[in-house]
């Protein structure tokens, strides 16, 4: 039995070291440089921008120019024609309001574009944060392992010589398999976590983020109201209250007039009112200039206090946005602080109790003081206190990426 899980552990970390052969270790700073040019949520966040930018200039599109061609009995009985072309304007404000709601737009979709930035570097500062951490608990095991591998021999080498029972052998062969399950599954969630950091970098290549120690991260932030403001998050609302009141100021307009103006040239035959006789050749031309008011100003009306409405709501959800970010601030300060407080308890007594209960309890059984199952015990509370502290820096690490989220000054 002893043998066969030997043999497991070996094929397990073969196929381990397999898989990661094909992948590069990659740093967090250039893991973002590439996630910015690569990642497939910016790339169509930075298209959009492009986009939006693209269409500033057509809010200085015209109606197309009219032309107009007459044939027939119009000036006399005989077969005259005519030409005419005509073209109407807005008055050059109305240009300048569509022009400024396009502008706007296209200043949305850039803050939209840095909100996504913050957002990807808030989760891949995650992914490396959680791989380190894996990698931390997946050592702590791996040399729980080895001690274990060691104690199991000497056990099954007792059993044979019938200085000990059954249950001493089982129970050491069982924590054998529990570390293997254990390390089974540290290694499909570092593998799960790899393939996200390839969907954020995308760009076709395997990563592993790089670990370089499970520590608590720096953490040094000073934030007030004003800093607050320049979350991506309220930047982003504050700019669709923008957008939404210049789009109110560009419905406005639909109450102004419309300038037209115009040129007609046409033939005439026949005696002429100054009684001179005209052949088909001869020809006349007028010009007209014309204002066009909007009589029917239901539907104005209506697109008027729509877009006051949008105003509103805009302003409504920037409170909103704003009233949570400063939540969530003081709601992670509030974990933080705890966080603190219990790691500088566990590394106080916790983790020193911990490393007593290994040394002794290994001498002890080395001496025979102490039976197999005693020492399991023993060893599995140094375990649990260990996993306990790694899972109290996971915790703590969490919330202080979350919290270089809330309150870095982003411009």
């Amino acid at each position: 039995m002893n043998l066969i899980i030997k043999n497991i552990i070996i094929a397990f970390i073969w196929l381990i070291s397999a898989h990661l052969s094909g992948q590069e270790v990659i740093q967090f700073q250039k893991a973002i440089e590439i996630a910015k040019a690569n990642n497939a949520k910016l790339r169509s966040d930075a298209g959009l921008v492009k986009y939006q930018q693209a269409l500033v200039n057509t809010a200085y599109n015209f109606v197309p120019t009219q032309f107009n061609i007459e044939l027939g009995q119009f000036n006399s009985s005989y077969f005259d024609t005519g030409f005419g072309i005509s073209q109407t304007f807005s008055l050059p404000k109305v240009y300048q309001r569509r022009a400024a709601v396009y502008q706007q737009q296209a200043k949305t979709a850039e803050y939209d574009l840095k909100l996504s930035e913050a957002e990807i570097r808030q989760q891949v500062d995650h992914i490396f944060m959680e791989y380190n951490f894996l990698t931390a608990k997946e050592n702590m095991l791996k040399y729980q392992d080895s001690l274990y591998t060691v104690f199991v021999d000497k056990t099954v080498i007792r059993w044979q010589k019938g200085e000990t029972d059954v249950l001493e052998k089982t129970t050491a062969e069982q924590q054998k398999i529990n570390l293997y399950n254990q390390l089974t599954i540290i290694g499909k969630m570092k593998e799960y976590i790899a393939l996200q950091l390839q969907w954020y970098i995308n760009d076709g290549r395997k990563y592993v983020p790089q670990t370089d120690g499970f520590g608590v991260l720096k953490y040094g932030i000073f934030y007030d109201s004003i800093s607050l403001k320049k979350h991506p998050v309220l930047q982003l609302a504050e700019q669709e209250i923008t957008t939404a009141r210049a789009m109110t100021l560009a419905e406005r307009t639909a109450f102004w007039p419309n300038i037209s103006a115009g040129y007609r040239n046409v033939s005439i035959r026949g005696t002429g009112a100054d009684n001179v006789v005209y052949q088909g050749g001869d020809r006349f031309s007028s010009f007209q200039v014309g204002v066009g008011i909007p009589v029917f100003r239901k539907g104005i009306k209506a697109s008027i206090h729509s877009a006051q409405r949008l105003e509103e709501v805009k302003a409504d959800i920037y409170e909103a946005k704003k009233s949570e970010i400063s939540a969530l601030i003081q709601q992670k300060y509030v974990l933080y602080n705890a966080s603190m407080v219990q790691m500088e308890n566990y590394e106080k007594s916790a983790l020193p109790n911990a490393g007593l209960i290994r040394s002794v309890s290994e001498k002890q059984f080395g001496n025979g003081q102490i039976n197999y199952l005693e020492y399991v015990m023993l060893t599995n509370q140094a375990i649990t206190i260990e996993s306990e502290y790694l899972e109290l820096k996971r915790n703590l690490n969490m919330y202080i990426i979350d919290l270089h989220y809330l309150t870095t000054n982003y411009e």
